[in-house]
């Protein structure tokens, strides 16, 4: 089955989830950590986009300014963990590691309020392609993970993709089957249903992310449009699903190419 997504993520976007995705999964379990409240979570996954995205612009650790000498509606400044820019895209990474207290609703909730306090003073942010990241090394509570489909923030945290990537990984196992990769038909009927839910989801959601849901009219205008009615306490456990789907398809399209 196809995948028929209207407005595709550019390619930088993806870069950076791929990357935030790879170094939680990966990186941060082989690396030694500090006497910080956080074990250097934070640090260590900024150091990691200077050193591995070539080409972009990471802000400063503990940013203030959202990476552009930029200031809020309130007059209050907001500290973000990560700002990374790669032209369309400014990434704006929330990063958590706390194993007693995973991210619930308040801690995405404030996340985004911070953004669009930034956003209400700067309209022109949105001739860009924001992507908001909320990245945790443990799992996310249930509100917090409901929290991140209903307001457009891409969720990451172990075996958790977001959606993008649960996309960009469906193209290119469809991509091996073009290739002449073939699955017994119990798999090819598992994959299709996987993309099936996908569309589903993503048709769902699609109002949620800022760059539908925000609009940029001139430098003092910004547009919202309504979005909400969704049941994203029940869509968690789907993308959990949906996650846990993937991860076994993949490993059959690998064996199916090898063999």
């Amino acid at each position: 089955m196809a995948l028929r997504i209207e407005t595709p993520l550019p390619e930088t976007a993806l870069v950076l989830l791929r990357h935030c995705y790879r170094f939680v999964n990966e990186d941060w379990q082989h690396l030694p950590r500090n006497e910080s409240a956080d074990q250097g979570f934070e640090v260590k996954l900024r150091e990691s986009c200077v050193t591995k995205l070539a080409g972009w612009e990471v802000s400063q650790h503990r940013e203030m300014n959202l990476g552009m000498q930029l200031i809020t509606a309130s007059g209050v400044l907001h500290e973000v963990d990560v700002v990374a820019r790669h032209e369309p895209t400014v990434g704006i990474l929330e990063l958590k590691n706390r194993a007693e207290w995973p991210p619930e609703k308040n801690d995405v909730i404030v996340f985004f309020a911070k953004i669009l306090d930034y956003l209400c003073l700067t309209p022109v942010l949105l001739r860009s392609y924001l992507l908001p990241i909320f990245v945790s090394s443990y799992p996310f509570e249930q509100s917090g993970l409901a929290a991140c489909l209903g307001l457009g923030i891409h969720p990451i945290a172990p075996q958790l993709r977001p959606l993008p990537i649960l996309i960009d990984n469906a193209n290119r196992m469809t991509g091996e089957m073009d290739k002449g990769v073939t699955l017994s038909p119990e798999d090819t009927h598992a994959f299709d249903d996987f993309c099936a839910k996908l569309n589903h989801m993503t048709s769902l959601l699609a109002g949620a992310d800022a760059n539908a849901r925000f609009d940029c009219f001139n430098d003092l205008t910004i547009a919202v449009r309504a979005f909400g009615g969704i049941a994203v306490t029940e869509l968690v456990d789907d993308l959990r699903a949906l996650n846990g789907e993937c991860s076994r398809l993949i490993k059959v399209v690998r064996t199916a190419k090898g063999s």
